[in-house]
């Protein structure tokens, strides 16, 4: 799935490392082999097996293949990955920027693009350095950053502003004025059972996409039906 875009980010060291087009060619092919990952974490082994081809060029570690160090990394950097950038770090950036949106500030989503590709470029920038030195050493990693703890930390925040947004919902226009004449406890009631009703949903195993057009679809029969504005 990854294995072309791994041999591509390697290609360069490759032909620096191995002077003989054989050679070169034989390792290229090594890396064209299946590999799957996280791909902000896929950094990380990038730097591990750079580490590993140049120890291989001066004669150390010969032995050591660096086929099994990927295969090794990439389903439990792969899982790490998933839970900390899809399931903590953007949803706490998109939660934080529809907050902002919802009390007027239009450049909310430029802080979500700024705020998110900032934490995921230095990350990846960061580990592939620290590939490189640790070896691969996955504990130095987990060490090191932490994902785990801080993904429980952002979500627990997530939750916290999202909380926050369905009680703003009923007041929320898209002119980003208070509706202060709406009947509040009413309609953020509706909004929690939506919201337990999604998790429920969740939870017995539907479809996140379904479920997304299936509230798009609601709210354009509301929208068209006169009974949202």
């Amino acid at each position: 799935m990854q294995s072309l875009g791994f041999a591509y980010a390697i290609e360069p060291v490759l032909r620096k490392l191995y002077p003989d087009q054989a050679e070169y060619e034989s390792r290229l092919w090594i890396h064209l082999e299946y590999f799957n990952t996280q791909p902000y974490l896929a950094s990380f082994i990038l730097g591990a097996v750079i580490r590993m081809e140049e120890d291989r060029t001066i004669g150390r570690n010969v032995s050591e293949n660096v086929s099994s160090l990927k295969a090794a990394l990439m389903a439990p950097l792969g899982a790490l990955g998933d839970t900390f950038f899809w399931g903590a770090l953007k949803p706490f950036a998109a939660v934080v920027a529809v907050a902002l949106l919802m009390t007027g500030h239009w450049w909310a989503p430029l802080l979500y693009l700024l705020f998110y590709n900032i934490c995921h470029v230095g990350l990846r920038v960061g580990m592939l350095f620290w590939g490189y030195r640790s070896g691969g050493d996955a504990k130095a990693l987990m060490a090191r950053y932490s994902l785990m703890n801080m993904a429980k930390r952002l979500k627990r925040i997530t939750l916290t502003v999202l909380g926050g947004i369905i009680g703003m919902a009923a007041d929320w226009r898209t002119e980003f004025q208070p509706a202060v004449k709406m009947s509040i406890p009413p309609i953020a009631l509706v909004w929690l059972v939506v919201t337990l009703a999604m998790v429920v949903v969740l939870r017995r195993g539907g479809s996140p996409i379904k479920l997304m057009l299936g509230l798009a679809a609601l709210c354009l029969a509301l929208t068209y039906a006169g009974v949202v504005g």
